[in-house]
């Protein structure tokens, strides 16, 4: 089991909302389906209850810098809970991407940005990314990222609607599972 990559992308999702919001030294609640859960830990747990149980008795899941995480299931979907203390160790230990911050701050900054500006950002970082056009009736309008996962591994999906622009962020397999 990959715990190491869970606990990266979960590191990841803390870094990602306190550059949009702030920090704040308080529990964060994230959501994963069993198919990302699967996917990420590199496994092929098809029951919702034992991976629950796997999760739980997953020694470095609660010996990382996170802090002691609660971890529980509604159905298929997993809510993993990393604890005040876990939150200030990201805000205070992990080095935050300059590609991070800076297409963060060009959504916040210019609420209608173009495809053109948003692939600048991601030039100015690594000219060797890819753009994609989304497939006709799909959720996003283009998904930029870096195949060689430098400066950053995650699919940025784009879909400008009402005047916005915004971006969701996948990892490879979720991105690929989403088309």
């Amino acid at each position: 089991m990959n715990t190491d990559r869970l606990i990266k992308n979960i590191t990841d999702q803390i870094v990602e909302a306190q550059l949009k919001l702030g920090y704040a030294k308080e529990t964060v609640r994230l959501y994963f389906p069993l198919s990302s859960l699967n996917v990420i830990l590199g496994v092929e747990i098809l029951d919702a209850k034992q991976m629950l149980e796997q999760l739980q008795e997953t020694e470095a899941l609660q010996t990382s810098g996170l802090g002691s995480l609660k971890i529980s299931a509604k159905g298929e979907r997993f809510e993993i809970s990393v604890p005040a203390d876990g939150v200030e160790y990201v805000h205070k230990s992990v080095v935050v991407s300059p590609f991070l911050v800076d297409i963060i701050a060009l959504f916040q900054s210019h609420h209608h940005c173009t495809i053109e500006e948003i692939c600048r950002v991601f030039a100015a970082h690594n000219e060797n990314y890819v753009c994609e056009k989304m497939p006709e009736g799909a959720d996003f309008d283009f998904a930029i990222y870096f195949p060689d996962k430098e400066p950053d591994e995650y699919y940025y999906c784009i879909k400008a609607e009402m005047d916005h622009t915004i971006y969701h962020r996948f990892t490879k397999e979720d991105y690929q599972e989403l088309l």
